[in-house]
This record gives C-alpha cells, sequence and structure tokens, in this order.
C-alpha cells in the first residue's frame, strides 16, 4: 500500500473536491489504486488553513470506511509564502513543507527562504517541478541549497502533454526526484499510482520504484529525509530517450 503526499481531496478548500461526495468518491478510488495514507494538501489560503483542520475530521469517518488514512497538510504558492515561516504547516507531523514555485527561474530571494526555514528547523519538498522548470540546472541548484522534489505520476505517464513528460524524464534521471504523488484534483485529475510504479518499475528498476514510491514517503511520515538514487542504467527505453537514441518500440514515457 501506498502514501499519496500530494492531493487535494478536502472538499470547499480550492480547486480540488468541490464537495464531500466529490471527497468520498476521490477516496474511493485512492484506495482502489493501491494508497492507504493520503496527505491532505489545499492550496493554501488564510481559508484553507483556518477550515482544514475541521474539514478533515468530518471526512475522517468515509476515510476509514474507504481504508484510508488521512493527515493534514497545505501546499503553499512561493509566490504567496505570506502565511509567515513560523506558521507554515507541514505534511504530517513532520518538518517537511511542500511548495510549488511556479517560475522557469529561479528567484533571487529563493537562498533567504531555505536559510529562514532552516532556521526553524523545516525542508522544502519542491511539488511538481517538471511543469515550469525548463533546465535541470535550475533543480540542481534548488538541490544544492537542500531541496527534495516530488513529480507527478500524470507527467511521468504523459498525461500532462509531452514537454512536461521529457522534463519528468530528465528529472529522473538526474536524481532530481524523490516522491511521485498523484496530485489529484477529482474527477478529471485522479490517481495513478500503482499504473506509475509498474512504468517506473518497467523502465528504471524495481529498486528505484521502490525507494520512490514506497521507502521515501514512509521516511517523510517519520520525519526522515528521503533516500536519494538514480535508475539502473540497463539500456531500458527511458535512457535510451535520454541520450537521444531511437526507442525500439512504442512507449508511454
Amino acid at each position: 500500500l501506498m502514501v499519496d503526499i500530494h492531493c487535494h481531496s478536502l472538499p470547499g478548500m480550492d480547486d480540488g473536491a468541490s464537495d464531500f461526495k466529490t471527497a468520498e468518491q476521490m477516496l474511493q478510488t485512492a484506495a482502489e489504486d493501491g494508497i492507504d495514507t493520503l496527505i491532505c494538501t489545499p492550496h493554501y489560503s488564510p481559508k484553507a488553513y483556518r477550515d482544514c483542520p475541521r474539514v478533515l475530521e468530518k471526512l475522517a469517518g468515509s476515510a476509514k470506511a474507504a481504508g484510508i488514512r488521512l493527515l493534514p497538510g497545505m501546499e503553499y504558492s512561493f509566490a504567496r509564502l505570506d502565511a509567515g515561516i513560523e506558521n507554515l504547516r507541514p505534511l504530517g507531523e513532520s518538518s517537511f513543507v511542500l511548495i510549488d514555485l511556479g517560475v522557469p527561474n529561479l528567484p533571487p530571494s529563493i537562498e533567504e527562504l531555505f536559510f529562514l526555514l532552516g532556521r526553524n528547523n523545516m525542508q522544502i519538498i519542491i511539488a511538481h517541478p517538471e511543469r515550469y522548470l525548463t533546465e535541470v540546472e535550475s533543480a540542481l541548484e534548488l538541490s544544492r541549497l537542500g531541496a527534495f522534489f516530488q513529480l507527478n505520476a500524470d507527467s511521468i505517464l504523459g498525461g500532462n502533454g509531452p514537454r512536461c513528460r521529457r522534463m519528468a524524464a530528465r528529472l529522473i534521471r538526474s536524481g532530481c526526484c524523490h516522491y511521485v504523488a498523484s496530485d489529484a484534483h477529482g474527477r478529471r485529475r485522479t490517481f495513478h499510482l500503482s499504473r506509475c510504479r509498474t512504468h517506473l518499475e518497467q523502465r528504471c528498476g524495481k529498486a528505484y520504484a521502490g525507494t520512490i514510491m514506497d521507502t521515501n514517503p514512509e521516511r517523510l511520515l517519520k520525519n526522515l529525509p528521503p533516500e536519494s538514487l538514480r535508475p539502473e542504467e540497463n539500456g531500458n527505453w527511458l535512457l535510451r530517450l535520454l541520450k537521444g537514441r531511437r526507442p525500439q518500440r512504442k512507449a508511454s514515457f
């Protein structure tokens, strides 16, 4: 069973689940996808920050019936980090904060953010960098500053378009993927972690897939840093693509 560290399943908090019926359907879909723990990460707003604990508690009964454990979290936009560093809500009971950088170039103030969070014993997970970064070097610079990276399953599978798929592949190849999450928002953006696991096993090896999909999320719940692992260099389709070779068969990665 898997841990999904990034989803928008709390009703009425943001552009995710619109109501409790949709939220309950998301719980069922998550369970069918092999997920037993959801960290609920609504986009930050004062309302979401205030109401999240109450809505989480109200949804707890439905989650238990589906076999899902719900944990609190929040997704912060770098452009709107107005909650105050000391008040940022981490993922579960960890010290990890999920931040959507949202821009292709690193802001000049990014080093100051890492310094301030580090002083408050907090660590940064960059949410779906494949959606906005255009150069792997930017991710490597963030890694040097201490960031970890969460990629979306849909991006890896090609559901967010070829540019995101290619960038996800480059980040994986460069060691800049520590977690894979659904970023599920409802019926149209749902859970594909099981399919992504199979995809990664076939192209990057079972050890890599197990680390990204199982070991690292479990370590996060224990407030431990993720393990870093690169995909196996076994001549598979992913690495042939990254080295500019023409694939010998069709593949969705």
